[in-house]
């Protein structure tokens, strides 16, 4: 039996909320009542007498990939495995996990919302609201200046995140607070190189940010007598200079996972845009109508519009897709993302698909011509 990914997105959303818990259940009190509570949920979808029927089974089968107890046409969903050896959630639940994340208990009161991170609550939509509805009442120049603030300045010292706030005049958008303890060593953390988050930081002395296409992997090398540093494994980027916990704040995981990650591929490629000449890109027109508008500097109709997406999952972002049209001409990938291109063929043969760079190079051939 498969599943279709609507239908898949309550029992995944269980397993993560699950697997959360069994990593806190020695702090958390509340641990235990999710892990079955959660494990209820997967027991609906399953039916009488299939799938797991007590709390330790389901713990047990969160070490496995999911395709190998939850039926699906997903083949990133299936090789997901939820809980790593160390009984903490892995790299991939933050990546494939949260496209599947919905919120499960809409319209009642969920007793996991006091202490569960939000991003296995609440779908990105509901995050990304609550982070910006101080700014849709603006005009559409604070909606964007305010989203790529947070977007660009999602750590850092406390006064500093402030002081750049004022100076823009934006309203407190979201709630910083101090740096995770599982993101410090020794009164220090480093902040991913791409997202600018901190990063983790395993008890093995293995530094990474926890989302894996940002490639941001190292071993902490700590010399007697020598400030830490982190040296890159195979194809990571420079880390840079440890920086002191003291005085240094941070957004939560929601945010950084459905607000900071996917801003960096549109601010990143509105400035590439954006800088060619006789060109102009305008970052959430209409107060996010789209991510990013194309012009002529010289006129006022859109030459493309573009409506970034970062999935891992192309069967999920298909059926996102399906469910909430976008209303972009273009729907762009990161170039990290290229080998979904064909599958997103496939599954939206109606839309317009294409890397950042793709659109990018097409949009510098216009703009060469109409020099």
């Amino acid at each position: 039996m498969t599943t279709t990914p609507t239908a898949l997105a309550r029992p995944v959303t269980a397993a993560i909320r699950a697997g959360y818990a069994w990593s806190v259940r020695r702090e958390k009190q509340q641990a235990w009542l999710e892990i079955a509570r959660m494990t209820g949920v997967i027991m609906r979808h399953f039916g009488p007498g299939q799938g797991p029927v007590a709390p330790a089974e389901l713990v047990n089968l969160l070490h496995q990939p999911l395709g190998t107890w939850l039926p699906t046409d997903d083949p990133a969903l299936a090789g997901l495995v939820i809980l790593g050896d160390d009984g903490q959630l892995t790299d991939d639940t933050y990546g494939i996990g949260c496209d599947y994340t919905v919120d499960l208990l809409a319209g009642q009161e969920d007793p996991g919302r006091t202490w569960l991170p939000r991003w296995r609550t609440h779908r990105a939509e509901q995050v990304e609201q609550e982070a910006f509805k101080r700014l849709v009442s603006g005009s559409d120049e604070d909606y964007t200046t305010g989203r790529r603030f947070l977007v660009e300045n999602p750590a850092g010292a406390q006064d500093a995140i402030l002081d750049r706030q004022t100076a823009l005049g934006l309203p407190p958008l979201v709630e910083f607070s101090p740096i995770p303890q599982d993101r410090q060593w020794q009164g220090r953390w480093w902040p991913c190189p791409t997202c600018k988050w901190p990063m983790a930081v395993s008890t093995s002395g293995h530094v990474s940010c926890r989302f894996r296409p940002h490639q941001a992997t190292y071993t902490l090398l700590n010399g007697a007598g020598r400030s830490p540093r982190l040296q890159p494994d195979d194809g990571a980027p420079s880390a840079g200079r440890a920086r002191l916990v003291d005085g240094a704040v941070c957004v939560a995981e929601s945010i950084w996972r459905y607000v900071v990650v996917p801003g960096v591929v549109e601010i990143r490629l509105h400035d590439r845009i954006n800088a060619l000449p006789g060109i102009t890109a305008h970052l959430y027109p209409g107060k996010d109508r789209f991510d990013i508008g194309v012009r002529k500097a010289s006129e006022q109709e859109w030459l493309f519009t573009l409506d970034v997406k970062d999935f891992a999952s192309p069967v999920a972002l298909a059926a996102k897709i399906n469910e909430r049209p976008i209303s972009a001409g273009h729907l762009v990938i990161p170039d990290y993302r290229r080998d979904q291109l064909l599958e997103l063929g496939r599954l939206l043969p109606a839309v317009k698909v294409v890397t950042e760079t793709q659109i990018y190079r097409r949009i510098s051939r216009m703009a060469k011509e109409e020099q």
